[in-house]
């Protein structure tokens, strides 16, 4: 017998294997898209804790770096352009150069040296407790010190059971990020 003139039996699939196979594929993406969901927020939440993790580095090493004091503020620059200290860390945040340690961007005197964007619509940045949202200006000296402690906590939005992520900065300027360890609690303002 020739190889060639060989029949081959090509068949499909039945209308019964095409529905079985129809109902396992439904069964499996409603079983996976909550923990899908859930793991993209994490993902995000973890990822915009080091966004702000850099942003508090790069302000203690460029303190150190120029010998003078850099600040840390909540800021709409991103959005808007103007560098002004407003509004919550929420809304973005800039890393200046601050000569004389105030609370606003001097024109002339003070350089930008970060402009950062909002964070996404939905998750939160409060204070440690999470009733707050954060908008305190932080300030590194030129030793690198902040000779503060400060806690700001990221949270999920709502309806999302993960822990919020938490940048620690104590005395010293030293900034980690560590995992929470309690649930976001509804932010007054």
């Amino acid at each position: 017998m020739d190889r060639m003139s060989c029949e081959f039996n090509h068949r499909g699939l039945t209308l019964i294997e095409l529905m079985i196979t129809l109902v396992v594929l439904a069964v499996t993406v409603t079983v996976a898209a909550p923990a899908m969901q859930q793991m993209v927020h994490d993902s995000r939440l973890r990822a915009e804790t080091s966004r702000l993790l850099d942003a508090v580095n790069t302000a203690r090493s460029e303190a150190i770096f120029r010998n003078l004091p850099v600040s840390l503020c909540p800021s709409r620059m991103a959005a808007t352009g103007v560098a002004l200290c407003d509004g919550s860390y929420a809304d973005g945040w800039i890393v200046f150069a601050n000569r004389n340690g105030d609370e606003v961007v001097d024109a002339g005197d003070d350089e930008v040296i970060g402009v950062f964007d909002s964070i996404p619509r939905g998750y939160r940045l409060t204070n440690a407790q999470g009733t707050r949202a954060v908008d305190s200006l932080i300030t590194y000296r030129a030793d690198g010190s902040s000779r503060r402690n400060l806690s700001m906590l990221l949270c999920p939005p709502d309806g999302h059971r993960l822990l919020p992520w938490t940048v620690v900065l104590n005395n010293v300027g030293r900034a980690r990020a560590e995992k929470g360890d309690a649930l976001c609690t509804a932010v007054d303002g």
